[in-house]
């Protein structure tokens, strides 16, 4: 009798136990997992996607506290499924008046900062789309320039809803002069977009190109400091067409990548000044373009070039007829000092010394190398300098080349020009 109720007792202990403490400790540590695996992650980095038209994924998820998570080993990708930037974790809040998400690193490339670009106009001018605002902490973002990463530091970007519309403001932390400001104010023609930018302590040129959509190939040490202001009429499915105006400097411009776009050679670092430019509907109406660089050599196809499409004319340290092939295929001449300055306007593109006192553009040794004409040519004689080289020739058409036509389309139309040209 003893026996058989210690065995019922302990049965019914052992019960107990498995239902009061096994089962829940069970259920708490599968709960727990669940909501930390991808299982549970990805139906929201699902939602996410489909509202910024990106693929986003995460490895893991796990709950702070209420309303906060934390993402692990986020990666957000293209149409195409190449990967925009990679994030070792990201922790977002969600309040009343939106999400705040931090971030302690994050990598851009030129594609990721071309579909933040994007990104911004769609959240400014689609309403419906992206109903609720939100801060965006970045404790530390890099540009990733090639194989290396060019730390920018730390940044904070606020998407504001108003009653008048709608704005986006970036800024560097700890807060100073350089700012972002993108608003979209309503019109009874649809948003208009207003942009301004102040940068005084640089930003990397390849970045301002990626997230411009247009700059030459200015170099991966090339910075840019300067001010500008611009607007858009229309923007659709996160692109604007923007006019504006500006002026900036970009220091260790890149002479090698800069007369790449044209098929030439040069060597060494320049600075370059952008006293004005006016932009209408993403076309330059007019600027003035300051080039100077120290130390350095110029290939002869580029002095071929500048002779016949600008009318240059080459000076006593050349010593040579630029119309011989055996002097094109000599080696790059050294310089000590050049300097450029380009006038662009409806009328034509000009190309003359900064000084006004000689017109001298390229010296060596206190001689002239290059010497400017100062006439002015019109942009399709300007397309020649894209052209591959013809003894004796000029090319009969515009060259219809990638270069020649990416920079075509951002300069000046002539006022005789039909519109529907380049």
């Amino acid at each position: 009798m003893f026996v058989e109720r210690s065995a019922a007792k302990i049965r019914a202990v052992r019960t107990l136990f498995v239902v009061a403490c096994l089962l829940p400790t069970v259920g708490l540590v599968g709960w727990v997992w669940y909501r930390r695996s991808p299982i549970y992650a990805d139906p929201l980095t699902a939602g996410w996607s489909r509202t910024l038209g990106l693929t986003v994924t995460a490895d893991s998820l796990e709950h702070l506290r209420p309303n906060v998570i934390r993402l692990q080993e986020v990666a957000i990708l293209d149409a195409a499924t190449r990967p925009l930037t990679r994030l070792p974790e990201a922790e977002l809040e969600q309040r009343a008046d939106g999400v705040i998400a931090r971030l302690p690193t994050v990598v851009l490339d030129a594609a990721a900062v071309a579909a933040a670009a994007r990104f911004s106009v769609a959240w400014l001018t689609e309403p419906v789309r992206f109903p609720s605002g939100g801060v965006l902490q970045i404790d530390g973002l890099s540009w990733a320039a090639g194989s290396q990463q060019q730390p920018l530091g730390g940044f904070r970007i606020e998407y504001v809803i108003a009653e008048g519309g709608r704005a986006i403001r970036v800024r560097r932390e700890p807060a100073d002069a350089d700012e972002l400001r993108l608003r979209a104010v309503a019109t009874s023609d649809g948003p208009r977009l207003e942009a301004e930018l102040t940068c005084e302590r640089g930003l990397p040129a390849e970045l301002v190109a990626a997230a411009t959509g247009w700059l030459p190939r200015l170099g991966p040490s090339a910075t840019v400091r300067g001010n500008f202001r611009a607007n858009a009429e229309e923007a659709q499915g996160g692109h604007a067409t923007w006019s504006g105006d500006g002026e900036a400097v970009v220091v260790g411009v890149d002479l090698a990548g800069l007369a790449g776009v044209v098929g030439q050679r040069a060597q060494g670092e320049g600075v370059l000044r952008i006293e004005a430019l006016t932009l209408e509907e993403g076309r330059i109406t007019a600027a003035r373009f300051l080039l100077s660089a120290e130390e350095g050599t110029l290939g002869r196809g580029l002095l071929e070039r500048l002779v016949t499409v600008f009318d240059c004319r080459l000076g006593p340290a050349a010593g040579m007829v630029v119309a011989d092939q055996e002097w094109l295929a000599g080696p790059p001449y050294p310089f000590d000092q050049a300097d450029f300055a380009v006038d662009l306007t409806r009328a034509g593109m000009t190309l003359r010394s900064r000084g006004t006192a000689t017109a001298d553009l390229v010296t060596v040794a206190g001689q002239a190398l290059l010497e400017s004409a100062g006439g002015s040519i019109s942009y399709e004689r300007f397309a020649w300098l894209f052209a591959p080289y013809a003894e004796g020739m000029l090319p009969a058409a515009i060259p219809a080349s990638e270069q020649a036509i990416e920079v075509l389309s951002h300069l000046p139309i002539a006022s005789d020009a039909p519109q529907s040209r380049f």
